[in-house]
């Protein structure tokens, strides 16, 4: 059986990149012997497979953000540390493949020695989303792996057209038991980190302005999941404008329970490396509002068809399509259900055979 390291900084986020890996492994562990090596405690907030080793290496980056100099000594060591423990991890361990899914563990890997003819890097980002110093990392050095797995279309096509070994899988749909509750209650659902490129903040707006020019029909509820940098911004414009129809929520472990339930979900991302929470709303039979942000929403909603997409951050457009989804019950069950036909495109056995030719 062949042997593959999944290697990430950490699982403990309730994020999309650790999401998306805690799936994988999962789908591929009767197939392969996997193990996830981290630089933290080796927790998980997703559940790994009992089959799946999570190793750490006990080396948690904590940074001192009141004093950048000190910041920087703290990255310095943190790369020494995991360097040289993933030198020996990767000697000592004979693995066939190596999955890294940041620019930073790439470079981590490469300083290790490690074999770029076993890399298969998969992307978690948009091509518009990172940095210059991370797009320059990849730019030098994406380029002599075996693979570059990208999950949307229009990214898949960007790093074909300028030479990287790029492979097209899009990502599996997140291990939930997916449902069509015909019984939705008027719920708008939002899930992600509270940072700016999700923009809960213009989310806010937008339902704000639905308030002031009486388009929210009576009822209808806004809930945001997440937890991030801006939750105390995301708190006072709530407060501020009296929004008594919004609630902020933590994360959650069984996420389920909400989306069976809500009408109509909602996104404002200036960026998507692809969207998974609009794959997970699709597959309850949820019609999506989104912004055609680069890169994932336009691989899953079919504007039109099972959702709306709206220009980015023009934010007229998305109100008024917005608006139209919270009036017209008999549309949102139509959408609804060609969310269901449209989510059938992410079905396992599809994107594992994708898989296996990587790992053949």
């Amino acid at each position: 059986m062949k042997k593959i390291l999944f290697y990430l900084n950490s699982m403990k986020p309730a994020g999309g990149i650790e999401r998306v890996v805690s799936t994988i492994v999962g789908k591929l562990s009767s197939s392969y012997e996997i193990t996830i090596l981290v630089k933290d405690d080796g927790d998980s907030f997703y559940a790994i497979s009992d089959n799946v080793k999570l190793v750490s290496m006990n080396n948690p980056l904590i940074l001192n953000m009141n004093n950048r100099l000190f910041r920087i000594f703290q990255i310095g060591k943190s790369v020494f540390t995991s360097v040289k423990f993933l030198r020996s991890f990767i000697h000592n361990n004979r693995y066939d493949y190596i999955y890294i899914t940041h620019p930073m563990n790439h470079v981590e890997y490469l300083l290790a020695g490690g074999n770029t003819d076993k890399l298969i890097i998969s992307e978690h980002g948009s091509s518009h989303g990172y940095n210059f110093f991370y797009r320059i990392i990849k730019r030098l050095t994406y380029k002599s792996c075996l693979f570059y797995c990208i999950p949307t279309k229009q990214d898949y096509n960007l790093y074909m057209s300028k030479g990287f070994p790029a492979v097209y899988i899009p990502h599996f749909r997140s291990d939930m038991v997916f449902s069509l509750n015909n019984k939705k209650e008027k719920i708008v659902l939002n899930v992600g980190r509270f940072t700016a490129d999700k923009q809960q903040l213009v989310l806010l707006y937008c339902w704000n302005q639905l308030v002031i020019r009486g388009l929210l029909p009576d009822g209808w509820t806004l809930i945001i999941i997440g937890e991030g940098e801006l939750e105390n911004e995301l708190l006072k414009f709530i407060k501020d404008n009296q929004l008594n129809s919004v609630t902020l929520l933590r994360t959650l472990t069984r996420i389920e329970s909400i989306y069976s339930k809500v009408s109509i979900f909602a996104l404002t991302s200036r960026f998507e490396g692809f969207g998974m929470v609009l794959l997970e709303a699709i597959s309850f039979g949820v019609p999506c509002v989104s912004f055609d942000c680069p890169s994932g929403p336009r691989d899953i909603i079919e504007d039109g068809y099972n959702g709306f997409l709206a220009e980015l951050n023009n934010v007229e457009e998305y109100i008024d399509k917005l608006s139209i989804l919270l009036k017209e019950s008999d549309l949102r069950e139509e959408m609804g259900r060609n969310a269901l036909i449209k989510a059938e495109e992410w079905n396992d056995n599809i994107i594992l055979q994708h898989w296996f030719k990587v790992f053949k």
